[in-house]
């Protein structure tokens, strides 16, 4: 990090609530109602018989609802003044939406519902990141900011882990609806740890701050480089599963490889982060893209067990990294902008 953070509270309490809560808030969100489709996927197409361009379109229907929910989260002033309402009702909305894929086998409610689904979860993802990331800052903790992040990894895990259990025993309605029920015995603890502190964190550069940073042609290249990393990982990241499926020699290994990319991206991001304090967050992400490539198109040119785990690994250790790392970098440029209007 560029920015050191003082903590300014008068009521020092401690930090690992909040980050429980959040691990726990992003787990529900990301981990089940944004990702639990991609272990799911197969089952439903087994038994309902819906076409591959169906599975594509209620994909995009869930990205085009999180692109429009993190527009409305990051520029709608109204949420970030009503941050926990917001984060109480969007996780709640996830829960719903979570269920609801089990109660219809009507294609077009789906996608209303994916829709939803991903609306509701790039707002938690963005209020769950600006609470908590407040409350490490007044505690001078950001370098623990992994830990949150590490909740959608853990989700993803269980989630792989559970679904084909489920499945076996009540069909792929009965496994939505136990990815609900374990959303709701999650998320009430999640709403009861995560708190909007009472004062904000009034950190001032204390270091010079890095130029690859604070130029901005530099980080207008950076958030098209993202936009790159959404469409290179997002195919995997849903048809992970189903991919497998369909090749012979990793047909028996294909629900397990999403286990093993959701454990390695739960300590992707603490990883990442220590990374980054010692190399740059630019020179990590570099490297983190590459190998990201390197484990989407793995299990593709070498289609065995091996390659799939491989490329598992790979994907999953570094996706959510790059995305704790890209918010790190907004962050730094917010507060740069911030403190530099000020001394103007």
């Amino acid at each position: 990090m560029f920015i050191q953070q003082s903590a300014v509270s008068d009521h020092p309490r401690n930090v690992w609530p909040s980050l429980f809560g959040g691990a726990l808030a992003l787990f529900v969100a990301m981990g089940v109602s944004r990702f639990a489709y991609t272990p799911i996927l197969p089952l439903m197409q087994e038994e309902t018989h819906f076409s591959s361009a169906m599975a594509g379109y209620l994909a995009s229907s869930n990205y085009l609802g999180y692109l429009f929910g993190a527009f409305v989260a990051g520029f709608v002033s109204w949420l970030h003044r009503h941050r926990q309402f917001a984060f109480r009702c969007s996780l709640c909305l996830c829960i719903a939406t979570t269920g609801c894929m089990a109660v219809t086998s009507q294609t077009w409610l789906w996608l209303i519902v994916r829709l939803l689904s991903g609306l509701s979860s790039a707002v938690v993802f963005v209020m769950v990141s600006s609470i908590v990331m407040d409350e490490l800052a007044r505690h001078n903790r950001q370098a623990l900011s992994g830990v949150v992040y590490g909740g959608v990894g853990l989700g993803i895990a269980v989630t792989g882990a559970l679904v084909p259990a489920i499945n076996h025993a009540f069909a792929w309605q009965g496994t939505w609806l136990g990815m609900m029920v374990l959303s709701i015995c999650l998320g009430i603890p999640a709403m009861e740890c995560i708190r909007v502190p009472r004062t904000a964190a009034n950190g001032q550069p204390t270091e010079a701050i890095s130029h690859a940073v604070a130029n901005k042609r530099l980080f207008s290249w950076l958030i098209v480089a993202y936009g790159c990393e959404g469409l290179g990982y997002i195919i995997t990241a849903t048809f992970l599963v189903d991919m497998a499926s369909s090749q012979p020699a990793l047909h028996k290994f294909a629900p397990y490889l999403w286990v093993v990319a959701g454990m390695a991206a739960m300590p992707s991001c603490l990883f990442g982060s220590m990374l980054a304090r010692r190399f740059g967050d630019v020179q990590i992400l570099v490297v983190a893209y590459l190998l990201q490539a390197v484990g989407v198109l793995l299990p593709v040119v070498t289609p065995n067990a091996f390659a799939g785990c491989a490329g598992a690994i790979l994907f999953g250790g570094t996706f959510m990294g790059i995305t704790a790392s890209w918010i790190s970098i907004g962050s730094t440029m917010s507060t740069y902008k911030s403190f530099d209007s000020k001394i103007k």
